[in-house]
């Protein structure tokens, strides 16, 4: 809802797109925005032009050289072709300029680590999972957490996942620490982390799509196929059930990954 109490109107999508695109809205606010899109098609097509450009962004940052000044006339260049004849973003492109290239010199800190996974064929989703792990968990970088059980509950539902998997991979000696919402190749997962007491894992789940996980087979457990893959220091392990896409990752070895992938696949 808005800050009056109505449903939101434009101009109050405009001000809160970045915040939805960063999942850092809270739930009603969320659920208001969503009921906006449906029934305004010109402020759905303006969110996928920041979401795309937010894209190119990365893109444009993780391919070029760390070279601010060039980084920053490519974030320009990118931002005055998106924008131009657009009324509703016109408005806000100063802010929206100094936002992007905010974050654009935010990304250059870690492109060369993110071009160093990508170089190595690791499958992007692999990638993209293996450096979320090590910023949120490894490195600790403040991040808005969810910690209640039924807050926790409450970010799976959104995203189609049963409730109960959450709780149900929090048992025996793994304890479920936090959750979130994260963008991992351009598709929402559910972070998890848990912990045995000693370590922490990530494990990422969405709804199952078409797609087929990549990465060598390792083995079959519970009727489930275990692919795995190094990115870095980091160790993923990942399988599919008939309605979810599972992937673990663990910065310890290997077969710590797939310990936690097999106790996974005998429990979801």
């Amino acid at each position: 809802m808005s800050r009056n109490g109505n449903i939101m109107n434009c101009s109050e999508i405009a001000e809160l797109t970045p915040l939805y695109l960063s999942l850092e809205l809270d739930r009603d606010r969320a659920a208001a925005f969503d009921a906006h899109l449906k029934s305004c098609p010109s402020c759905m097509r303006e969110l996928e032009r920041q979401a795309r450009l937010d894209a190119e962004l990365r893109e444009v940052v993780a391919g070029e050289p760390v070279d601010t000044a060039s980084v920053d006339r490519r974030v320009r260049e990118r931002i005055a072709a998106e924008s131009e004849g657009s009324s509703w973003l016109a408005p806000l492109h100063r802010r929206w300029v100094i936002v992007a290239i905010g974050a654009a010199a935010a990304l250059l800190i870690v492109a060369v680590g993110y071009r160093g996974l990508l170089g190595s064929r690791v499958a992007p989703v692999y990638a993209a999972a293996a450096l979320d792990h090590r910023r949120e968990v490894v490195q600790n970088e403040p991040r808005h957490w969810k910690v209640d059980p039924s807050a926790v509950a409450a970010l799976a539902e959104s995203q189609g996942i049963p409730v109960s998997a959450p709780a149900a991979l929090s048992s025996g000696a793994y304890r479920l620490e936090r959750a979130k919402l994260c963008f991992l190749d351009g598709r929402i997962f559910l972070h998890l982390v848990y912990s045995d007491g000693t370590q922490e894992f990530s494990v990422y789940l969405r709804q199952r799509g078409a797609e087929s996980l990549p990465g060598r087979t390792r083995e079959t457990d519970n009727g489930r196929v275990l692919h795995t893959s190094d990115s870095g220091s980091e160790h993923v392990a990942s399988f599919q059930t008939d309605g979810l896409t599972v992937m673990v990752v663990t910065d310890q070895s290997a077969d710590t990954a797939l310990h936690f992938a097999r106790f996974a696949a005998a429990t979801l």
